[in-house]
């Protein structure tokens, strides 16, 4: 085991993959590849967990994803984990970046939290406090972010509101709102009616109530909203003004 990380026991976690698609998506940018591989695998029971070993690979899996958080080394082998940091954060994207890295100084510290780095902890670890950080880095962040677009509409899941193209409100269900976010979370997946009931609807329900709030959602919003995938179920559209 690195030296890098004391790890502590905890209760195996049983999460299907149903569940496994509503998890917060992390990307790991570590070269070390004992490190990364067992941060990874130790994260892997409550988030979905990208990793990449250079800032190229990062910069490239950022381009075509959509990331809760970002856990980022600095000492890359092609340049310091902060630049790719300084990138995002000059593009707008906001997404919490936590700085995990053996460069411990005041200094280190000073200019990581300077250049965007939104929480900073040093190597060696405890993989529990590095999980406690990324839990408070994610409640911060979704409390100040929980809208999201679809398209060119905005859904509120605070509030349960989606607004259209011109910024009209419509006032949703929770169970909208939650089906909604549901497809939402994986863009390119085509969620199967078993995939909903499971992240979505209350036991007991039947397969056919997805079909029922789907045909809601449609008729509050547009019909292009959820696209249906013949014979394999739902995902979300991306519907225009």
């Amino acid at each position: 085991m690195p030296d890098d990380v004391t790890t502590a026991s905890t209760d195996a976690i049983s999460i299907d993959a149903a569940e496994r698609l509503l998890l917060p998506v992390v990307l790991l940018v570590e070269d070390d590849s004992n490190l990364g591989a067992m941060t990874g695998e130790m994260l892997n029971e409550r988030y979905r967990v990208d990793w990449a070993q250079t800032a190229s690979e990062a910069r490239e899996r950022l381009g075509g994803a959509r990331y809760d958080a970002l856990i980022v080394d600095r000492r890359l082998p092609d340049g310091d984990g902060l630049d790719l940091i300084r990138l995002l954060r000059g593009s707008g994207i906001s997404t919490p970046a936590l700085v995990l890295t053996a460069l411990s100084d005041v200094s280190d510290i000073v200019e990581g939290l300077d250049s965007g780095a939104s929480d900073y902890l040093t190597k060696p670890f405890h993989f529990v406090e590095l999980e406690a950080r990324l839990r408070a880095l994610l409640r911060g962040f979704h409390a100040q972010s929980s809208s999201i677009m679809i398209g060119d509409w905005l859904l509120k899941t605070a509030t349960d509101v989606i607004e259209d193209p011109d910024g009209r409100a419509v006032s949703l269900t929770n169970t909208e709102t939650k089906l909604l976010a549901a497809l939402a979370s994986s863009p390119d997946h085509v969620f199967d009616r078993g995939e909903l009931m499971h992240g979505v609807f209350s036991d007991g329900s039947d397969t056919g109530t997805v079909d029922v709030y789907v045909s809601y959602v449609r008729g509050k919003t547009t019909k292009t909203i959820i696209e249906t995938v013949r014979g394999r179920g739902y995902r979300i559209g991306a519907p225009r003004a």
